[in-house]
């Protein structure tokens, strides 16, 4: 089963450092929100994701699957 791709929306402009913490996503600005998004294989690689955002200590806007 081919993974699904998400976006994950967080408040505000990543720091270089926290660019580096999702090497192999997609990340953009989009006016004050930074978009991390990508292909998610199963399960697990969501919860990781969101756990990196928690460590930064990022505020999530929006998780949503979106198309590929």
């Amino acid at each position: 089963m081919p993974g699904r791709r998400y976006e994950v929306r967080v408040s505000g402009q990543l720091s270089d450092r926290a660019r580096d913490a999702f090497a192999g996503l997609d990340v953009a600005e989009v006016t004050a929100e930074t978009v991390i998004a990508g292909r998610v294989e199963v399960d697990e690689q969501l919860h990781e994701l969101l756990a990196v955002v928690q460590s930064l200590g990022l505020h999530v806007v929006s998780v949503q699957q979106v198309a590929p």
